[in-house]
């Protein structure tokens, strides 16, 4: 080429005499680039690949003669054509892959690349392609992928192996522009890689007002030459880029590359489309914003690519909306005047196909219906949440508005939200001056159930730690529960003028006008929102402030509520501890902090506060039921759990019934509720539900300390520390309904309290069930002896141990060098029992004379079989039957132990013979039925009184049985009893149980019983 013909490049060329490139040729450099280019497919890397030669350079510089409207060409500078052409040029050279560079390829990232793609490949095509091409199709991929992060580090002179080894491309590239200036090409390098890019928002990055010199001609609007390129790329698309000849010769058979030549061989012209006025007549002094794509595709064969084609299309419509709203802002924010993307919509009209129909079948949703049933009861039951939506809407929006302002340095606004109830009009109006819609917001987000602004991936890369309360993109349409027509005024920062939306029904037609902004209510002119509910005279407002106190509880933003003009009633609190203390006071419990006092802490993101009632003589603070009275009438308690302020439970925090007095807020948090904000939706580590039950936990181990700082025994703060749980987690000993959502998670986090006394050797400690868990092994002696010990270090605070005490009274110490000994265990607490959970007996010894059991624990060793015994009136809940030999030392005739852990049956015996066999009948088929129907039998064969008498050999059989059956089978069904009869020999069953006396050793047996008949 001897002179150049096309508009951008003689316009870039008057740019060669500018200060910053003196020296530079764009004819030489267009040459050299042209021969570089040529490489690309060469050498059996993107041989198959749609074409990235001159040719698609050429036919982008064509596109961009039509993209930039006239206005804009005029205005921009020669620095910026230069840029863009510069970037045109360059943009597409990562690709090129020379023979040394594939050589080489193991010792760059393409060797982590590919282990990766084939750990992780789900495409079946993908996969076989890469198996039979080896490297040079996973290299061309590999290089796909990084080729703008390539021709970056190039241009800037870098040569960094980890995306492949290119020093001769890399010097070429220095050669070809080494006269231009060092800050104009390393922008010229950051501008060839954002078209694979997903950052051009950032105007700090893509600056507006680059000067590379004193002159305007010197400066670049770096964005808008972003924008210009991404676009012109992506419109590249017809078939002069996939020659029918190329493809032929070179038998393209990659599955992407495919798709690519059928779409773009099919695609026969793209171009601006012709504007008409209202009589339907070509209007050429019309502002065109609409690309026009002429295609033709011809046979069943190139349906998926149609429908690739299709696909591809609409995600050009996403980048175009992308483009205009960030030209937009540009205007706006950083006075980017003049320079415009009009470009808003793709028309497919002109698309033809032959062979097949253009509509994929697919799964369709009746609007009118879905929308009827989002806005009924069966979503949303309570015609309250309008108010809840609607002001959470609000905060949201004033909160990213204060996000905006941190971020471009400016003042922060006074953010509020006012709610605002005119009873004769019937009209319910939500003001807030957060950050307002702008068209795009209003198409794309309100008007679009299901979409959201805050989980846009632009905002949420904006303002990563950002988190709203409204995510689902539903809420707007809770107002028309009580209105059928919705007015909305909304200003942005980013235009001129704002937008006046008139809602009329769910389902009807919507219309949007533009308003003068110095038209509008102070609070909203600048930025912010107003929405008017013109509410049905069927809805009930008189309980407004009651429903708007309900939800709103602790906002991060002020909230107002007005009526018929009065003065603003402010709405919520400024702390959770504040709700409690005024419902303490007004209900006759004044919190002095002598008698009740309120607690609030923070644990993680979650903040809790507790209602605390001093216990005088226990010298601890209790936590405080709710009045069931109020519950019972379906009161508004104090009690919940909110986000981001906004309550969304109204049980106790971390329980599904109302318990405690408390209150709890999620700030922060990426996790948030179901769809009608009714519920906190869990995490699978349950890292809201540990936060709340570690602060309860804090809670109780807070007391146990006090009480020892205040001189108690560790033994008695340790006894306290139980009773204060009792509202938290349920035991044996308690008679309240205690319900948490997940108990697990509770015991686990309630684990770590210190609770249990340990005593190694003679040394004592006070741990947790969680320190316990860990041990190898453990011993706990269970006998009156014991008991009484503990019993005197509760009273006596010294620092005297069980095993001292033994020692003083006890000529042999049966405790001294005796590691791990648990000198507190209840099996009634569960804390206690989480203790042992991966533990089981491993050895037993009886101390017959002197009325004592110990017990050691060892990791579980599948030593027993282990069942649950259903009778309502046995003490002992669990059954054990020994696998192995298990000889428990120092029984006389007993047959086993009965302790605090349940029933342990000694291998060496009849009846341990007799129950393996029955064992075995019921587990040949492993059926949750014969689960259940043998803890049955096994629950009434080890009551005391099946065990302890003994009928005669002669005794009538039959008689027996129907004793047994009407006395101790009651409550099973008689179809049970048949079929658990059926696996049992009735004549062994009379042989080793009813005729047979058998004892269990007890701690018990030396105490007085009823010995009635």
């Amino acid at each position: 080429m001897n002179q150049f013909t096309n508009y951008v490049e003689l316009q870039a060329e008057k740019a060669e005499n500018l200060s910053f490139c003196r020296g530079i040729k764009l004819l030489h450099i267009r040459d050299k680039v042209e021969t570089m280019l040529g490489f690309i497919g060469k050498g059996g890397i993107f041989e198959e690949y749609t074409v990235h030669s001159i040719e698609h350079i050429d036919e982008m510089l064509k596109i961009v003669e039509w993209l930039i409207p006239d206005i804009t060409k005029e205005k921009m500078t020669y620095a910026e054509w230069l840029m863009l052409t510069l970037a045109i040029y360059f943009h597409d050279l990562g690709m090129v892959v020379t023979k040394d560079e594939f050589e080489h390829r193991d010792e760059t990232g393409f060797k982590e690349y590919k282990e990766k793609v084939l750990e992780n490949t789900e495409e079946f095509e993908y996969e076989e392609c890469a198996k039979e091409r080896g490297d040079s199709f996973l290299y061309q991929e590999f290089v796909r992928e990084n080729h703008a992060a390539r021709i970056r580090q190039w241009i800037e002179g870098k040569n960094a192996r980890n995306l492949g080894e290119a020093e001769a491309v890399c010097q070429e590239i220095e050669d070809i522009l080494k006269n231009l200036d060092k800050m104009f090409k390393a922008d010229l390098a950051m501008i060839c890689e954002s078209h694979h890019k997903d950052d051009i928002e950032d105007f700090s990055k893509y600056k507006v007002k680059k000067m590379y010199g004193n002159t305007e001609n010197e400066k670049v609007n770096l964005n808008y030459i972003a924008i210009i390129l991404r676009t012109a790329d992506l419109l590249h698309i017809t078939r002069d880029r996939t020659p029918s000849v190329a493809r032929r010769l070179i038998n393209v058979s990659n599955p992407v590359s495919v798709l690519e030549w059928e779409k773009q061989m099919a695609v026969r012209a793209v171009r601006p489309k012709d504007q008409r006025n209202e009589e339907g007549v070509v209007d050429n002094s019309k502002q065109k914003d609409t690309i026009e794509i002429t295609a033709y595709f011809d046979g069943a064969e190139t349906a998926e690519a149609y429908f690739g084609l299709s696909s591809y299309l609409q995600y050009t419509r996403k980048e175009l909306a992308k483009c205009c709203e960030i030209v937009e802002k540009a205007q706006k924010r950083e006075g980017a005047v003049g320079y415009e993307f009009p470009w808003r919509e793709v028309d497919e009209s002109q698309i033809e196909v032959n062979g097949f129909e253009k509509k994929k079948l697919q799964f369709t949703i009746a609007q009118d219906n879905i929308l009827q049933l989002l806005v009924g009861h069966t979503l949303y039951n309570d015609s309250s949440v309008v108010v809840r939506e609607l002001v959470q809407n609000g905060i949201d929006a004033v909160r990213l508005q204060t996000e905006y302002e941190k971020r471009n340095g400016k003042d922060y606004s006074q953010g509020k939200v006012w709610v605002e109830w005119n009873s004769v009009k019937r009209q319910l109006s939500f003001w807030d001056n957060g950050t307002g819609m702008s068209i795009q917001d209003v198409e794309n987000y309100l008007l679009k159930v299901g979409a959201s602004k805050y989980r846009d991936e632009v905002v949420k890369k904006q303002f990563p730690n950002f988190t709203s309360i409204s995510h689902f993109g539903i809420g707007i349409l809770t107002c028309f529960m009580v209105a059928n027509d919705i007015d909305i005024v909304t200003s942005s920062d980013e235009q001129e003028e704002a937008n006046s939306i008139n809602l009329r029904k769910v389902n009807g037609s919507y219309l949007l006008r533009k308003m003068d902004k110095n038209e509008l209510d102070v609070r909203i002119k600048q930025h912010g929102t107003m929405v008017k509910l013109y509410v049905r005279s069927d809805v009930d407002m008189a309980k407004l402030e009651n429903d708007l106190r309900k939800w709103i509880v602790v906002p991060e933003i002020p909230v107002y509520l007005s009526v018929d003009g009065n003065e603003n009633i402010r709405i919520g609190y400024n702390s959770l501890k504040e709700i409690l203390i005024k419902y303490l006071n007004e209900t006759g419990h004044d919190v002095d902090g002598e008698k009740y006092d309120v607690y609030e802490k923070k644990h993680g993101n979650v903040t809790v506060a507790y209602a605390v009632r001093h216990l005088k003589y226990m010298s601890d603070w209790c936590l405080m039921s709710a009045d069931n009275r109020r519950v019972q009438r379906k009161a508004i308690l104090p009690i919940g759990t909110c986000v981001e302020g906004i309550r969304v439970e109204f049980s106790t925090p971390g329980y599904k019934n109302t318990s405690i007095l408390a209150i709890a807020n999620i700030k922060n948090s990426k996790y948030q509720t179901n769809v009608a904000r009714s519920a906190i939706e869990l995490d699978a580590n349950n890292e809201i539900l540990s936060d709340i039950y570690d602060v309860y936990k804090d809670y109780v181990q807070e007391q146990m300390d006090r009480l020892e700082d205040q001189d108690y025994a560790q033994s008695w703060a340790v006894s306290e520390g139980r009773y204060l749980m009792r509202p938290l987690i349920y035991d044996d000993y308690s008679n309240s309904r205690i319900e948490p959502i997940d108990e697990d998670v509770l015991i686990h986090r309630l684990a770590h309290l210190k609770c249990l006394a340990l005593e190694n050797e003679g040394v004592r400690q006070i741990v947790s069930a969680e320190d316990v868990a860990e041990l190898e092994e453990i011993n706990i002696f269970e006998c009156e002896m014991t008991r009484a010990g503990e019993y005197l270090l509760k009273e006596v605070r010294s620092s005297a141990t069980l095993s001292s005490l033994i020692g003083v009274v006890c000529k042999d110490n049966f405790l001294a060098g005796v590691k791990n000994v648990i000198c507190n265990i209840d099996m009634g607490n569960l804390l206690h029992q989480y203790a042992l959970k991966n533990k089981e007996v491993s050895k037993i010894e009886v101390a017959h004379k002197e009325r004592r059991i110990h017990v050691t624990y060892s990791c579980k060793n599948d030593l027993w079989y282990e069942f649950d015994l259903r009778n309502r009136g046995l003490a002992a809940r669990s059954l054990y039957i020994p696998k192995k030999n298990m000889i428990i030392s120092g029984l006389k005739e007993e047959i086993g132990v009965k302790n605090f852990g349940g029933i342990y049956i000694q291998s060496n015996t009849e009846l341990c013979e007799y129950l393996i066999k029955v064992i075995g009948a019921f587990q040949s088929e492993d059926t949750e039925e014969n689960k259940i129907l043998l803890e049955v039998f096994l629950s009434y064969v080890f009551d005391n009184k099946v065990l302890e008498v003994a009928y005669k050999q002669d005794v009538n059989t039959s008689n027996m049985f129907k004793q047994l059956l009407e006395e101790r089978f009651v409550r099973v069904s008689n179809e049970l009893i048949e079929k658990m009869w059926a696996k049992i020999d009735t004549q062994e069953f009379v042989n080793k149980i009813l005729t047979k006396n058998y004892t269990l050793y007890s701690i018990d047996n030396w105490s007085r019983k009823n010995d009635s008949i």
